[in-house]
């Protein structure tokens, strides 16, 4: 058996066998880049194009070893998103798959899972919690059956929450494959043309659309042993698509990075629920719980504390590698908060280069 650390930049891959593609975007391609970078140098990146990009400026210090202890595995190989396509990749090349079983992963990876978690342990408001609900791939049969079962369920709502709604894919990533409702109903040859994609992502989940005030996230270890670890909680910066662009951080006293939202404490307390539901059903490794907040319709900022748990490397995960090595070279030292992504910045400050080639992605620091 090799002694390689292989990575298996799957990017996309809750897209099914078609992932290549999206990993072809250059967002896809500069982030599979940035996670490549949490890696020591040995590792070297198998079953796409995607090469290791070179770490610039006072970050080269840090180059001859992993970013986290996690990232350092002596051998094996570790993909973003552990699936059976992952595991035959490391069948190939001799090694074993350095991450958890792919059907733990596609249970807790399920948004349905989330969901789940969230309305047991009381973690969304009670309209939210009864409002949202999911559907199997089997039940996803005619498209006017499907139609009057979700109008039905809607015409239930709040006002408030029924004028917009919106069916998401149980597998996806980025906002993609969506189908939006609106006024209580949804489009009959729209959802025609979507079901026989939604089935093949897992299904659905059908929740109102909510005007979003900020994107959070918490990043997770979930270590074979011991209990969960929150890394860092963020602000994100996203697309109107849900596409990430970028996490923002205040750096506390103690060191650690948080959103600095007012509602960090529920969203850590959150998270932690939501990777011990994960960890008891046997998953290991890094995961990310995102949130947002949202305006009610009386104009009150409201809090979504679980939105998704991805169960993988997510681009937060490689945020708080990269941000790890700056600690280790003194480049966080007197900063207040940190912004990691591409232009524009949300943050004014200094710009650092993260990396040689890619002038695009910088790191801010303000004092």
């Amino acid at each position: 058996m090799s002694h390689s650390l292989l990575l298996f930049p799957n990017l996309g891959a809750e897209e099914g066998e078609g992932w290549p593609r999206a990993a072809a975007h250059p967002r896809v391609r500069a982030a599979a880049r940035l996670w490549l970078s949490a890696f020591g140098p040995e590792a070297r990146a198998v079953g796409g194009s995607v090469t290791r990009a070179q770490l610039a400026g006072e970050l080269t210090r840090d180059r001859d070893r992993a970013a986290l202890e996690w990232c350092d595995s002596p051998a094996g190989l570790v993909p973003w998103l552990a699936t059976d396509e992952a595991e035959a990749c490391a069948r190939r090349h001799g090694v074993s798959l350095a991450a958890a079983a792919p059907a733990v992963v596609r249970r807790v990876h399920d948004k349905a899972f989330a969901l789940e978690v969230a309305r047991a342990r009381g973690l969304l408001e009670p309209e939210l919690a009864e409002a949202c609900f999911a559907l199997a791939p089997e039940e996803l049969g005619a498209a006017d059956t499907v139609r009057c079962r979700i109008e039905a369920a809607v015409a239930r709502w709040p006002a408030s929450l029924s004028a917009s709604f919106v069916l998401k894919p149980r597998f996806g990533t980025s906002g993609r494959g969506r189908l939006a409702g609106r006024g209580g109903h949804v489009d009959l040859e729209s959802l025609r043309g979507n079901l026989p994609r939604l089935r093949e992502r897992g299904g659905c989940l059908v929740e109102p659309w909510l005007e979003r005030l900020a994107d959070l996230s918490a990043q997770l270890w979930l270590p074979p042993r011991g209990d969960v670890r929150v890394l860092a909680t963020f602000v994100q910066e996203v697309t109107p698509a849900g596409v990430p662009l970028g996490h923002r951080a205040q750096v506390t006293q103690s060191g650690e990075l948080a959103s600095g939202s007012r509602w960090d404490a529920e969203l850590r307390a959150a998270a932690l629920a939501l990777g011990r539901a994960a960890a008891e059903q046997g998953y290991t490794g890094p995961c990310g719980l995102d949130a947002f907040t949202w305006r009610a319709a009386d104009g009150s900022e409201r809090f979504r504390a679980v939105v998704e748990l991805n169960a993988r490397f997510t681009a937060g995960t490689s945020a708080v590698a990269l941000l790890a090595r700056a600690r280790r070279v003194g480049l966080l030292e007197g900063a207040r908060e940190v912004y990691l992504g591409i232009e524009p910045a949300s943050l004014a400050g200094r710009r650092l280069e993260v990396f040689a080639d890619d002038p695009e992605l910088g790191l801010w620091l303000s004092d």
